[in-house]
């Protein structure tokens, strides 16, 4: 995309948003101003959580930053994936290698490593493998993602250092139909109905690469299928959700260009998710007490036809070699038992988790060996009320994680009126990750003597209400201690100290005739390995990889047509990220993952009271980029949608 190109686009979006703060208030839409909180929807769409204190809560008195994505923004915005929804989120990073095909993610800086991911409030298997992939899981059947940022180690456990990402379903109010077709051979049918939601998506992935070859064995089948049941039974609310996603795809192997020989046009991959939960929860009074009950998998199945390519894993081996495969595996089983009393002056929050699994990190060449894992944990989170909507919490969560060892994670912070549409909000916590079994035994490529590691994370922000139709700003921090990093021959060590500093920014106006404009920016502006030994850490004394460009900016125009106008809306969406390393001499720019700017579009027509015909635009500037070096992304796509809603 052409420098001119990037500051008119720039200029056109920011010009919607200066004109529409320009109204007076009184000419705006909404009435009251809303209870003022950082989230990616507007706060009367969106006037509870239950992530952020494991209850039930209203969004407005939560000390902890939450954002949201709804359902109808996931349906408006083409949503497909939660790693799709989530990246626009303020201080959340998502990088793909391919569409469809693998991200990276990380909240404030962390990896994702030290993001815990749920399905309604319970994690999912694929941590202990280092394989929890947010292009596996769809947002078909998800009624909302709730993205909580900063360090959730007293209420959540090992793993949760950047924060959490739960995806939460419900049944849904009415059944809607989707039917997709796109550029690069993506052809996409999905039917969601109040119990039920099934996907199916395949692309051939097949687009042109910037030197004007072609990419090989790139294609994706994925099918996932929801199911959820809600009932009243007697005094207790019953919740059964089912997920199952399959994912097959090609894995094209390093695609830098300057390394040609590291292409494997055979190895292919394939991904099967499954989770099963049962939430139980009685109120009496001012108590609730919650029983959930749930088991989870994730198998991760790699083959390569060894005697055809010469680079699959085993080549070495020589003549008469089989081919290749490996399989690598997690499962787990998991209760946890919730107590919540609320009073006049505050609120309790006590539990108990407990889980058990095995998972399985084969290398394709030695024995197939399990790895048994634990986790016992016990918590207590008091909050008070203080005044009119103050409140002070305290926390304490003591952990075992097996034979990796304990930790005690502690928390404070709150939540003060300093002015009638004016809040702030801090937080301050300990926080601990228990290396994973991949980490401690993948054959080769793994260190037994690791130990969890510890971090210091906390926040503060400001959120006035007043100002355009809110406006947020925040800073964070992370200093840890004990991180676990690669060396120079890929093996995890604990080294040294890190230190993670930014700030976050995010301010929208209010509705007017349907429009809203809105503008998130982050600035990762430290991220460094403190003290690492050069002769063992890679990353000694420079910024940690995969953490994060140092700025990211979202400009948004959206407008949303009542249900009697043909428009049913429109968006408009620049996103611009800064450099995530150093430039690498000698090889192509568009084949590393440098800084970069990408403009997609969205219009949708009405066609009957409940039918919905959209044309979608990704990158339309056609700008050329890598967000993961070696793997450049397409360029200009574009995709029609038909839905029902």
């Amino acid at each position: 995309m052409s420098s001119s190109f990037r500051l008119q686009a720039l200029g056109a979006a920011a010009s919607f948003s200066f004109a529409f703060a320009a109204f007076p208030s009184h000419a705006l839409a909404g009435g009251a101003v809303p209870a003022p909180h950082a989230t990616a929807t507007p706060p009367p769409v969106v006037a509870h959580v239950v992530s952020s204190d494991r209850t039930r809560e209203p969004l407005s008195r939560s000390a902890r930053t939450v954002y949201v994505v709804t359902h109808d923004e996931m349906l408006a915005r083409g949503y497909r994936t939660v790693a799709q929804a989530i990246a626009d989120l303020p201080g959340v990073f998502v990088a793909g290698y391919a569409p469809g095909a693998g991200t990276l993610y990380g909240i404030r800086g962390s990896s994702s490593e030290q993001v815990l991911v749920m399905l309604d409030g319970v994690p999912v298997a694929g941590a202990q493998i280092n394989g929890i992939d947010l292009d596996d899981y769809s947002t078909a059947g998800v009624d909302r993602i709730e993205v909580v940022e900063g360090g959730g180690s007293t209420l959540y456990g090992s793993g949760s250092i950047g924060g959490i990402i739960d995806i939460i379903t419900s049944p849904l109010h009415r059944p809607v139909a989707d039917l997709r077709d796109g550029s690069f051979g993506e052809h996409s049918l999905r039917i969601q109905t109040p119990f039920v939601s099934v996907e199916r998506t395949t692309a051939t992935n097949d687009y042109p690469l910037p030197d004007g070859t072609s990419r090989v064995n790139a294609d994706l089948g994925m099918t996932a299928a929801h199911a959820v049941l809600a009932r009243r039974i007697g005094a207790v609310d019953a919740h059964l959700f089912a997920y199952v996603g399959d994912r097959h795809l090609g894995v094209p192997g390093n695609e830098t260009y300057t390394y040609p020989a590291a292409l494997t046009p055979t190895a292919r991959e394939n991904d099967l998710a499954r989770d099963l939960h049962l939430a139980l929860e009685r109120t009496r009074g001012e108590r609730t007490l919650s029983l959930d009950l749930a088991a989870s998998s994730l198998g991760i199945f790699f083959t390569c036809d060894t005697p055809v390519d010469p680079n699959c894993p085993n080549a070495f081996l020589g003549p008469g070699t089989p081919p290749y495969a490996d399989l690598v595996t997690d499962g787990r089983v998991q209760a946890s038992l919730r107590d919540v009393v609320r009073t006049g002056h505050g609120r309790t929050v006590a539990g108990i988790d407990l889980s058990r699994g095995s998972a399985r990190v084969d290398d394709g060449f030695g024995d197939l060996i399990f790895h048994p894992y634990a986790q016992a944990a016990a918590y207590l989170q008091q909050s008070w009320l203080i005044g009119d909507g103050a409140e002070l919490y305290a926390g304490l969560r003591g952990e075992r994680d097996g034979s990796v060892g304990g930790a005690f994670s502690p928390s404070i912070g709150g939540i003060a009126r300093i002015a009638p549409q004016i809040s702030l909000r801090a937080n301050v916590a300990t926080a601990f990750r228990a290396p994973t079994i991949e980490e401690l035994y993948f054959p080769g490529f793994s260190n037994p003597s690791l130990v969890p590691e510890r971090t210091r994370v906390g926040d503060v922000s400001i959120t006035d209400a007043a100002i355009l139709g809110g406006t947020s700003a925040g800073w964070f921090f992370t200093d840890g201690s004990n991180l676990i990093v690669l060396d120079a021959t890929y093996t995890p060590r604990n080294v040294g100290h890190a230190a993670i500093r930014g700030w976050t920014f995010q301010t929208q106006t209010r509705p007017m005739h349907g429009i809203v404009t809105s503008l998130a920016l982050t600035n990762l502006y430290e991220a460094q390995d403190l003290d690492g030994n050069p002769a063992q850490d890679v990353f000694a004394g420079r910024r940690l990889p995969d953490r994060g460009p140092v700025l990211q900016a979202t400009l948004r125009l959206d407008y949303t047509g009542t249900p009697s106008q043909r428009l049913a809306g429109f968006g408009i969406a620049m996103r611009t990220e800064g450099p995530r390393g150093t430039i690498v001499p000698g090889v192509p720019l568009f084949d590393q993952p440098v800084a970069y700017s990408r403009l997609d579009a969205y219009a949708s027509l009405r066609l009957a009271p409940h039918a919905v015909v959209t044309l979608r635009g990704y990158d339309l500037g056609n700008e050329r980029y890598a967000e993961i070096g070696g793997y450049p992304l397409p360029g200009r796509s574009f995709a029609i949608e038909f839905q029902t809603r």
